[in-house]
């Protein structure tokens, strides 16, 4: 089986959780680099991402700029994601679908038409446009997501069949607004339930943004204690965290330390919440909730391995006595139907 690790390449956008610079160097370990064309409907020309004023049912054309620093003629395959919130707090521009759940109006991944795989010559750059078609009906707050772009990788993984290596894609964000009409962020809480997070045991409360705006600067203290105790069995902290517009994610709260989690156990609990953001807002949660026998044992089945202390003779017995029954029942049946016939 191949294992790839993908290495993601962020824009830069400025209090919405992009951190790292979309245009990379030919020194660098990648052998292209990918850079927006702001258009003269900019918001801020300082930023490296496109922050765009639109009108309802407006189209435009945007373009974004590939280089190829490599010798060699190269295909890059194009994505346009909606903006997400993962399990971790953070704004997640590089998933390529949304949840069955979802809450949002106007996925920007709906709004974009673009070339889906471009060609680029050897030591060359070329542009790439996008048409955006904004919501016919007007909106507040904002539409944001990324335009992701990956080279094809099919080449190196031809020549390093089952090895390691690292695919890298660049991923430029894209917000679009309308007006500068004040949104408020909300944070509900919906549920806490058992899961299995990537091979660890734990919890996940279910968290939703329900308005069209990003909440920045998130602060989260989360405890989970067992009905009637004051000592936390679960504790969850986030600090500096961002959360999607009108989002609905699970967020993470393993028992005992990620890597090195303890099996869960059944009973009633409570979990005691507050998350703070950048503005000073503040949301207080208390939940009570319960594990089942069946919740805990399937996690925990999933995650670690789970001693049976059933007798494995016991089987055996079973399943000797079950068939002496049948070759004894079958012996009777062939001497009564012999009897009568003679």
């Amino acid at each position: 089986m191949k294992n790839w690790r993908i290495i993601v390449f962020i824009g830069i956008l400025a209090g919405l959780g992009f951190s790292i610079s979309a245009e990379a160097q030919e020194s660098s370990n990648a052998n292209y680099s990918v850079k927006p064309i702001l258009p003269e409907n900019q918001r801020d020309t300082g930023r490296s991402f496109f922050d765009l004023r639109v009108n309802p049912g407006g189209k435009q054309t945007i373009q974004i700029q590939i280089n190829n620093f490599s010798d060699e003629e190269q295909t890059y395959h194009i994505k346009i994601n909606t903006a997400q919130t993962n399990g971790n707090v953070v704004i997640d521009y590089g998933q390529d679908t949304l949840p069955e759940e979802h809450i949002i109006n106007y996925p920007i991944s709906e709004f974009v038409d673009y070339p889906e795989e471009v060609t680029i010559p050897a030591q060359k750059a070329g542009l790439v446009s996008l048409d955006i078609h904004a919501p016919a009906t007007s909106f507040d707050g904002i539409l944001l997501g990324g335009i992701q772009i990956k080279k094809d990788f099919t080449k190196e993984q031809e020549e390093n069949p089952g090895q390691i290596f690292s695919e890298y894609a660049y991923v430029i964000g894209l917000m679009l607004s309308e007006n500068d009409t004040e949104v408020t962020p909300e944070l509900k809480l919906n549920e806490v339930k058992s899961e299995v997070i990537t091979n660890n045991a734990g919890l996940v409360a279910v968290l939703e943004n329900p308005q069209p705006i990003n909440i920045k600067g998130v602060e989260i203290e989360a405890d989970i204690r067992a009905k009637g105790s004051e000592e936390p069995v679960m504790t969850r902290m986030i600090e500096n965290g961002g959360i999607a517009p009108q989002s609905v994610f699970a967020m993470n709260i393993f028992h005992g330390e990620a890597g090195n989690t303890k099996p869960l156990e059944a009973g009633d609990y409570q979990l005691s919440m507050k998350a703070t953001d950048e503005e000073g807002r503040e949301w207080l949660f208390t939940e009570e909730f319960s594990i089942t026998k069946e919740q805990a044992m399937a996690v925990n089945r999933e995650v670690f391995t789970v001693e049976d202390h059933t007798n494995p003779w016991l089987y055996a017995i079973i399943g000797i006595l079950a068939a002496l029954v049948v070759v004894g029942g079958g012996y009777s049946f062939y001497r009564i139907r012999k009897n009568r016939r003679t």
